[in-house]
C-alpha cells in the first residue's frame, strides 16, 4: 500500500504521542517503539527517568507500566520508528508552515544518480508506456521515416490486454543522432541497457514539446475507448534506431462507404448518419482532451469488426507529417482548413509557433465538414477540390448544390444547410461539432436532442495542435519526396493492409572508456568507464566502506585498503591464519573501524587511520566448536554492538566497547549465512530458508520472515534493506522482496544461485553465479511491488559481493579481481 493510499485526509487529526498530546512528524516528534509495544515521541523517551536506580540503563512504559531496557548514551535512536504511524501522517505542504526546529535542520544533501539512472525520471510517467521487446510488431525492414504496419508477435497482459497477431501500426519518431546514432559494435561490452532503459533513453533525447505531445496521446487514447485507435505505446527495435509509436489497427477504412452501391438510399444514408455522429463523438473526445488535429482525411478514420468508426491517431499523424513536408491541401485525400493553410505558409508564425488563436476546433470543424461532403456525396475529389487561387466561393457553391441533391428528401436533409456553415471561410461562422452532433442525431431520431456526450469538455481549454506540433515535423525531407506517391496510393490502402502484415602487485588498471548510445544523452560526451583493482590472490569475499577508505576481503587471508580518491592501493592488512569470509567497517569521529571474521572463528578488529598501522587494534576466537567453527557474516548497528553468524547456528552479540560476549542469539535450524541492520531491527537469514527478524533494544526475536510455498525454500545467501524493504536472494535462483514483514515480490531470476544482492534507495543490484549484474528499478504501486529492468553488466567471472557507493558501483568477482564501474 502506498503512502498515498494510507494517508489521512487534510482535515482528519494526524496521530498523536500518548504522554503530551503532541502530534508525531518525521523531524521533532517521531515515533519511537518500546520494547513493550508502545509507541511514544522522541521527546518523551528522553524524558523519562529510569525504572530504578539499580538499573539506569532502563524506562518504564508510562502506558502498561513495564520495565524496558533503555540506551541513554544513544538515546530515542535506539528504538525502531514506528513506520506505521509515519505512513499515517499527512504530506507536508509546500505552504504549511514547518515547525522551528524543523527550518533550522539543514537540507541532506544530494544522492547522486547512479550510473544508470539518466532516463530514470521518465520511468514513472512511461513505465506504463514502454511495450516489451518480445512484442516485436515490425514483421519486416521497415522506412524508417514512413508508417509501418505489423501485428504483435507476443501476448501482451497488463495494462494492454492484446492478442498475439492483433494488427498494429508503428509511427517513426526521430531521434536519430541522439538515440542509436551509433553502429551497434560501438556499445560496452560489459555494460546492456534494458530494453526499457533503451527506449527511455529515446523518450529522454525528445525536446520537451514532442515528449509532451507523446504523452498526451498515449494518455488521450486510453481515455477514449471506442473512440480512437489505442495507442499501446512505444517500442524500439534491439538492433536500429528509430524509435516507434505502436497504435491498435483495423483493416477496413470509411473510404469503403464511397466504393459501396447506393441502391438503397435509406439505408446508405443511416449508415452516412450513423458514422458521421461517431466521427463527431471521436472529435469531440479528442477536444476534450485539450488535442486539436489541424486536418483531416477518410483515411485518418477506420471501422472496427463491428462497424464503429474509430479515429485513427497514427494515420492521422502521417497525413500531418505529409502536409507539413508540402503536399499541400488540394490533393485527394487531404482537407485542411484555410486559415491552417495560411499559417502553414507564414514562415515567421511556424518560426516563433505563434498560433494562439488563430488554430482551434474550429479548424477542425472545417475538416470534418469535408470529410462529411465526401461521405454524403461519394467524391472525395469534390470534397478536396479547395484551392488557394481564389477559386474558394465557386467550390462551395457547387459542394452545396451536390449536398442538396444528395440529402433533400431524405432524414438528413437538415445536415445539408450545417455542412455548408461548416465549410464557412471565416471560422466564427462555423458551428460547434456539438452542434453538428445533434442534428445528425436530432435527425435520424426524429427528435430533438438536448446534449451532447461532452458537451462542455472544450470549454476553457488550451489546446495543441498536432498538425503544428513537433512529432508532425519529423522527417519532412523524407517525407518530401514520397508525399506524392503515398496521396495518390491512400484511397483504397486499408484493403490492401492485411497484405503487408504477412509481408599481482596492488594496482588500478583501466579497462577503457566506452561510448553508450542513448543513456548518456542528452548530455554530450558522458561515457562508462570500467577499472579493475588487483591486489588480492584468491576470490573476493566481501566489500566494505568506512571513512575514506574501500576494504576488501578475500580468501588469500589479507585485507586490501584502497584510497576512494583514486582507488590506489594503500596497504595490505594481515593476520589471519584462515580465509576471510565476513568484512564490515565502522566509522568514529577521527578513524575508521575494519572487523573481519574467518572461517577459522577469528575476529579482528583494525584501526584504520592516516597512519595506516598494520597489526590489529584486536581479535578474539568465537563459534570454536571444532565442528560447527567459522564466522560466516558480520554487522554492526549504531547501538555500540558486532553481531556474528556462523556455523553453529547462533548469532553472538559483542560490545565495541570491551569487546565482550553480551549475549548469544538462537531460533535459526542451520548456519546463518548473513545478517543485515536497519530501523532498530537485526534481520539475519540462515541456510535453513528463514530470515528471523531481532529487536535491537534487547536483542529478542520479533519475528520470523518466510515462504512455505513448494519449491520455494532454499539457503538464504544474502540480505539488504532499506527503509521498510528487505531483499533477500537464495540458492536456488530465487530473490524475494519483504515489505513491513509481508511477502510482496518472489520471482525466480536465473537457474544459478544469487550470491549478492544489494538494495540501494529503489535500485536492486543482484549478482551470482551467471556471472551477470541485473539492474532493477523498484517501484511502488497503490496495490504492488514492481520491480523494472534497467540494466546489465556482464562480468568475467561469478560476482561475490556488490556496493554502490557515490554513483558507482564496486564489484568482487571469485577470479580474484574487483571491478569499478562509473560514468565518466
Amino acid at each position: 500500500m502506498s503512502m498515498e493510499s494510507t494517508a489521512v485526509a487534510a482535515d482528519a487529526d494526524p496521530p498523536e504521542c500518548p504522554v503530551c498530546l503532541s502530534s508525531f512528524d518525521a523531524a521533532a516528534a517521531v515515533p519511537r517503539v518500546l520494547p513493550c509495544g508502545h509507541s511514544l515521541c522522541g521527546p518523551c523517551v528522553a524524558s523519562l527517568p529510569p525504572a530504578s536506580a539499580a538499573v539506569p540503563a532502563s524506562l518504564r512504559c508510562p502506558l502498561c507500566s513495564r520495565c524496558v531496557p533503555f540506551s541513554r548514551a544513544i538515546g530515542p535512536s535506539s528504538l525502531p520508528k514506528n513506520l506505521a504511524l509515519l505512513a499515517l501522517l499527512p504530506s507536508p505542504s509546500p505552504s504549511t508552515p514547518r515547525a522551528p526546529a524543523a527550518a533550522a535542520a539543514a537540507p541532506p544533501p544530494p544522492l547522486p544518480l547512479p550510473l544508470h539512472a539518466a532516463h530514470s525520471r521518465l520511468l514513472a510517467r512511461f513505465r506504463h508506456a514502454v511495450l516489451p521487446e518480445p512484442a516485436s510488431p515490425l514483421r519486416s525492414a521497415a522506412n524508417p521515416a514512413r508508417l509501418a504496419l505489423g501485428s504483435l508477435a507476443s501476448d501482451l497482459g497488463a495494462p494492454w490486454f492484446c492478442a498475439r497477431g492483433d494488427a498494429v501500426s508503428l509511427l517513426p519518431i526521430d531521434v536519430a543522432g541522439a538515440v542509436g546514432g551509433r553502429p551497434p559494435e560501438q556499445e560496452t561490452p560489459f555494460y546492456r541497457p534494458s530494453h526499457v532503459a533503451r527506449v527511455l533513453a529515446a523518450v529522454g533525447a525528445l525536446s520537451d514539446a514532442a515528449r509532451e505531445e507523446l504523452a498526451g496521446l498515449i494518455a488521450a487514447s486510453a481515455r477514449l475507448p471506442r473512440l480512437v485507435c489505442r495507442v499501446y505505446g512505444v517500442w524500439m527495435d534491439p538492433e536500429a534506431p528509430p524509435l516507434w509509436m505502436v497504435s491498435e489497427r483495423h483493416h477496413r477504412g470509411i473510404s469503403l462507404l464511397l466504393e459501396e452501391e447506393r441502391a438503397n438510399a435509406e439505408e446508405t444514408v443511416a449508415r452516412i448518419g450513423a458514422t458521421g455522429i461517431e466521427l463527431c463523438e471521436a472529435l469531440m473526445g479528442l477536444h476534450g482532451e485539450g488535442l486539436v488535429l489541424g486536418c483531416l482525411g477518410l483515411r485518418s478514420f477506420c471501422l472496427d469488426r463491428f462497424g464503429h468508426c474509430l479515429l485513427d491517431l497514427n494515420q492521422a499523424l502521417a497525413l500531418c507529417r505529409e502536409i507539413r513536408a508540402g503536399a499541400g491541401s488540394s490533393n485527394v485525400g487531404t482537407f485542411v482548413a484555410p486559415e491552417v493553410v495560411a499559417v502553414l505558409g507564414d514562415a515567421s508564425k511556424m518560426k516563433d509557433h505563434d498560433f494562439i488563436g488563430l488554430v482551434g476546433c474550429c479548424s477542425d470543424v472545417w475538416s470534418l465538414g469535408c470529410v462529411l461532403v465526401a461521405l454524403v456525396t461519394g467524391d472525395e475529389q469534390l470534397a478536396a477540390g479547395w484551392d488557394t487561387d481564389g477559386s474558394y466561393d465557386d467550390w462551395e457553391k457547387e459542394v452545396v448544390t451536390r449536398l442538396d441533391v444528395a440529402l433533400v428528401g431524405t432524414q438528413l436533409e437538415p445536415l445539408s444547410a450545417i455542412i455548408a456553415s461548416c465549410l464557412s471561410y471565416d471560422p466564427k461562422g462555423r458551428p460547434e461539432v456539438t452542434d453538428i452532433w445533434k442534428c445528425i442525431g436530432g435527425s435520424l431520431m426524429k427528435s430533438s436532442v438536448c446534449a451532447a456526450p461532452g458537451d462542455d469538455l472544450a470549454a476553457d481549454k488550451s489546446f495543441r495542435c498536432l498538425l503544428l506540433g513537433e512529432l508532425s515535423s519529423m522527417f519532412i525531407e523524407s517525407g518530401a519526396d514520397e508525399s506524392d506517391s503515398k496521396l495518390q496510393a491512400s484511397r483504397g490502402s486499408e484493403e490492401n493492409s492485411s497484405n503487408q502484415d504477412d509481408a599481482c602487485s596492488g594496482g588500478c588498471t583501466n579497462n577503457g572508456v566506452i561510448d553508450l548510445p542513448g543513456i548518456g544523452q542528452p548530455q554530450s560526451g558522458e561515457v562508462f568507464k570500467s577499472s579493475t583493482l588487483l591486489a588480492h590472490r584468491d576470490c573476493v569475499t566481501g566489500l566494505a566502506i568506512g571513512g575514506q577508505f574501500l576494504f576488501s576481503s578475500s580468501y588469500d587471508k589479507t585485507i586490501n585498503v584502497w584510497s576512494l580518491q583514486d582507488f590506489s592501493h594503500l596497504l595490505c592488512l594481515k593476520g589471519h591464519e584462515h580465509k576471510i569470509t565476513a568484512i564490515v567497517a565502522v566509522d568514529n569521529d577521527n578513524h575508521s573501524l575494519c572487523i573481519s571474521g574467518d572461517s577459522g572463528s577469528a575476529i579482528f578488529v583494525w584501526h584504520v587511520d592516516s597512519t595506516l598501522k598494520e597489526e590489529p587494534l584486536n581479535k578474539w576466537y568465537v563459534h570454536n566448536d571444532w565442528l560447527y567453527r567459522g564466522v560466516h557474516c558480520l554487522a554492526v548497528s549504531d547501538t555500540g554492538y558486532l553481531y556474528s553468524g556462523g556455523r553453529d547456528k547462533s548469532i553472538k552479540v559483542w560490545s565495541l566497547e570491551d569487546y565482550s560476549l553480551r549475549c548469544t542469539m538462537t531460533g535459526h535450524k542451520s548456519t546463518v549465512s548473513c545478517l543485515a541492520v536497519a530501523s532498530g531491527i537485526l534481520y539475519s537469514g540462515s541456510w535453513d530458508g528463514t530470515i528471523r527478524s531481532w529487536w535491537l533494544t534487547d536483542h529478542t526475536p520479533l519475528s520470523v520472515l518466510e515462504d512455505d510455498r513448494p519449491g520455494s525454500i532454499a539457503p538464504v545467501l544474502s540480505i539488504s534493506t532499506e527503509a521498510n524493504f528487505v531483499v533477500s536472494s537464495y540458492e536456488n535462483g530465487y530473490f524475494k522482496i519483504w515489505k513491513n514483514d509481508i511477502l510482496v515480490k518472489s520471482e525466480k531470476l536465473r537457474d544459478g544461485a544469487i550470491s549478492a544482492v544489494k538494495l540501494s534507495g529503489k535500485w536492486l543490484y543482484t549478482g551470482g553465479w551467471d556471472k551477470v549484474i541485473n539492474i532493477k528499478e523498484l517501484l511502488e504501486d497503490e496495490s504492488e511491488v514492481e520491480l523494472q529492468d534497467i540494466a546489465s553488466i556482464t562480468c568475467d567471472s561469478i560476482i561475490t559481493s556488490i556496493l554502490p557507493w557515490d554513483g558507482r558501483l564496486i564489484v568482487g568477482l571469485s577470479n580474484r579481481d574487483i571491478k569499478v564501474y562509473y560514468k565518466g
